[in-house]
């Protein structure tokens, strides 16, 4: 075979930028899988770090006393405040607050925090206008409440029987529904009828942050986390909340009513008192950047001689909403988490 004059350099440039080619896919093919592989490990690590934090925490919990605020490591809980609804950590050396105050944990830096019921509103009231006030914080129409609030009350009760404007067996499509129960989780409000398409359940991780079963409707001023203040503040950006996150941690703010919410701070039931943290809490731990976030639910039973705690529910959280809240500009900003005396370890 032979080539025609002139042809044989043109070729051979085409085979050397093909080769080029290949050799620079080749090459990027390379440098992207090693980039997944690394990021795939860094992800191994921050999830075991997170890990670690949230045995910490639960540790710490069943070992060190409760207070109004906390868990007061070193302390000793003082009865008197405690039923007075005052703070009282005596002889306290540190305190984990269960507000969802940000605590950094490990050589990696994840993050974890601590919630109290107190801290959320409850998805589970009985209280139609603790509802109507909760459905407001959400933006729902008031128009559509009457028919949500009815439909969940027919979703929880024993009986087959209608509410008006509430839903039965004939009007859900999957079958099961309703589960005539109790809400066995705030996530489980978007099974409810006229609630899946409702801005309640429009982003989960904003749900999971501001709702929780509760068995009392009252919200902890000292204990209200940023999240249910940012929902409470649409207006606000992320600093003025903190701001205010602060204000209420520190007791220099001790009603909703300043800050223009005080329907929050009426008391419907009498026997819903508030008091210290415990026995459900909420664990969240999560990246800086809260793009790997994971929150758990534990509930405390020290008399039990099976488990001196529950696990009741395990959510991955993601979303805007959930990550413009937890997001951790500046790891150096935030406070190591306290840890029990037979914990420390020198650093």
């Amino acid at each position: 075979m032979t080539l025609r004059s002139g042809y044989a350099l043109p070729l051979t440039l085409a085979a050397i930028i093909v080769i080029a080619l290949v050799a620079a896919m080749a090459a990027e093919q390379v440098r992207s899988s090693t980039r997944t592989v690394t990021e795939l490990v860094d992800q191994m690590r921050d999830r075991t770090e997170m890990v670690s934090a949230e045995q910490t925490l639960i540790y710490t919990l069943l070992t060190e006393p409760m207070v109004m605020e906390g868990v007061a490591l070193g302390g000793q809980s003082d009865m008197t405040s405690l039923v007075l609804g005052q703070s009282g950590p005596r002889n306290a050396s540190d305190l984990i607050r269960a507000n969802g105050q940000a605590y950094r944990f490990g050589a990696e830096g994840v993050i974890a925090r601590l919630y109290d019921d107190q801290s959320f509103l409850n998805a589970a009231s009985a209280d139609p206008a603790n509802l109507t006030d909760i459905l407001d914080l959400y933006g729902v129409p008031r128009m559509q409440h009457a028919r949500m609030i009815a439909a969940l009350r027919d979703y929880q009760d024993e009986d087959d029987l209608r509410t008006l404007g509430g839903a039965e067996a004939a009007d859900y499509d999957q079958p099961g529904l309703p589960t005539n129960e109790p809400l066995r989780s705030a996530l489980e409000l978007c099974s409810v009828m006229y609630w899946t398409e409702s801005a309640v359940c429009e982003d989960t991780g904003r749900l999971l942050l501001t709702l929780r079963t509760r068995s009392s409707d009252r919200v902890a001023p000292g204990l209200v986390s940023e999240a249910l203040l940012s929902l409470m503040s649409p207006e606000a950006d992320r600093e003025d909340v903190r701001e205010t996150f602060l204000l209420f941690a520190d007791g220099q703010l001790t009603r909703f009513d300043q800050i223009d919410q005080g329907r929050f701070d009426q008391v419907r039931d009498p026997l819903s008192t508030l008091t210290a943290p415990g026995p459900f809490l909420t664990l969240v731990t999560q990246t800086p950047d809260a793009t790997i976030t994971r929150r758990t639910v534990i509930e405390l039973t020290p008399n039990s001689l099976i488990s001196p705690f529950v696990l009741h529910s395990k959510y991955a959280i993601g979303g805007d909403y959930s990550q413009n809240i937890l997001r951790i500009e500046s790891i150096d900003d935030v406070a190591p988490l306290p840890q029990t005396p037979s914990l420390a370890t020198e650093r």
